[in-house]
């Protein structure tokens, strides 16, 4: 059985991530993070016990992030998409380059509703299965693949319509 230590050391990255890809603030991102770690410390026998504890997790965080937003009445932007793996490899004009790139995608993600923006962020930056995403967000299977599959049309719209992508 895993211990709430190694599990935590194995989903905080993910959990904020998720938060601040939701809130658009790191500082914002790291209390949600942190109230939900205080949480799950507090039910930690339980929450080791289950069939997926990472999932619960990220599930109390989506959770406390919509109540954050909720609550500034606001739908903010989501994280900065990381860097890519061989950004070392890159040479300045074609970093330059890659980082306009990620801003106009940010941007045009900031234009998706909050449901498609986190299914998208779900799937295709956290690699999670439609299953982890249903588990994570309370929405029915059926849910996340319209909002995916909105999400994505949409963004190809807007990344077209940007000039970012081609045909």
């Amino acid at each position: 059985m895993q211990t709430f230590a190694t599990l935590i050391d194995s989903v905080r990255d993910r959990l904020y991530r998720l938060a601040l890809r939701m809130t658009g603030d790191g500082s914002e991102a790291e209390d949600v993070v942190q109230e939900v770690l205080i949480r799950g410390w507090q039910r930690q026998d339980e929450i080791v016990r289950l069939d997926n504890p990472p999932a619960w997790l990220l599930k109390m965080t989506h959770n406390r992030a919509i109540d954050l937003l909720r609550s500034r009445k606001t739908r903010s932007a989501y994280e900065r998409a990381a860097a890519p793996d061989d950004a070392c490899n890159l040479t300045p004009h074609r970093l330059v380059e890659t980082e306009d790139t990620l801003f106009h995608i940010r941007r045009q993600m900031e234009k998706l509703p909050v449901d498609q923006r986190t299914v998208l962020q779900l799937r295709e930056v956290e690699g999670m299965s439609y299953r982890e995403i249903t588990d994570v967000t309370g929405l029915k299977m059926e849910q996340v693949k319209v909002y995916l599959h909105r999400g994505r049309q949409r963004m190809r719209e807007l990344l077209l319509k940007e000039r970012i992508v081609d045909r």
